[in-house]
C-alpha cells in the first residue's frame, strides 16, 4: 500500500485509480454509517470523504505509521466536520410552524406588547438605552462603548431590567388568578 500511495503522490493516474479502488469500500461504509446516524445524504458525505483523501494525499508521510489509516482518518474528520456544520444549520420541520393558531399568536403578541409598554414606563432612560442596544443585537461590550460606560454598568442595568420584568410577570400572574 505504501508503494501505491507513493506512486499516487507523484501524480500517476493509474496509482490514484488503484488507491481509490482500495479505499472505496471503507469510505463507502463510513459515509453510509454517518449518513444514517446524522440523517444526511450519503452522496454528500462520500464526496466530502473523497475530497479529504485527495487533499491529504500530498502531505501523507509514508515512513510514519500507516499512510492508509492516515488518509481514512482525514476522511472521517471531514465527514464529522460536515456533520457538525449541517447540524448547526438544521431547522425545525415546516409542520412545526404551520400548526400554530394565528389568533392565539396575535393574542400573545398583544399581551407581550402591553407588558413591554408597562415595563418601559418603569425603566430609567439608561435602562431603556441599554435594552434597546441589546435588542438591536449589540453585545454588552459594544453597548458599553456606545453609551460611554463600562460593561459592568451595562450588566447592572440589565439586571435591574430583569428584576423589574420578573416583578411585572409575577404581578400579572397573581392578578390573573
Amino acid at each position: 500500500m505504501k508503494a501505491l500511495i507513493a506512486a499516487a503522490q507523484t501524480g500517476c493516474t493509474r496509482a490514484r485509480a488503484q488507491l481509490a479502488a482500495a479505499l472505496k469500500p471503507r469510505l463507502v461504509s463510513m459515509a453510509r454509517y454517518y449518513a444514517r446516524r446524522g440523517n444526511l445524504d450519503y452522496d454528500d458525505l462520500l464526496q466530502e470523504a473523497w475530497c479529504a483523501v485527495f487533499e491529504a494525499l500530498p502531505q501523507t508521510r509514508l515512513h510514519i505509521g500507516s499512510p492508509q489509516e492516515y488518509l481514512l482518518r482525514r476522511a472521517r474528520w471531514a465527514i464529522l466536520d460536515y456533520l457538525k456544520w449541517s447540524l448547526r444549520r438544521q431547522m425545525a420541520p415546516l409542520e412545526d410552524y404551520q400548526g400554530e393558531d394565528a389568533r392565539a399568536e396575535t393574542e400573545r403578541e398583544t399581551v407581550l406588547r402591553l407588558a413591554v409598554d408597562k415595563l418601559a414606563d418603569t425603566m430609567t432612560p439608561m435602562q431603556q438605552s441599554v435594552l434597546d442596544l441589546l435588542i438591536a443585537g449589540e453585545s454588552c461590550t459594544s453597548a458599553a462603548d456606545r453609551l460611554g460606560c463600562t460593561t459592568a454598568n451595562v450588566s447592572y442595568h440589565l439586571g435591574q431590567v430583569r428584576r423589574q420584568m420578573q416583578n411585572l410577570f409575577t404581578e400579572e400572574a397573581l392578578a390573573a388568578t
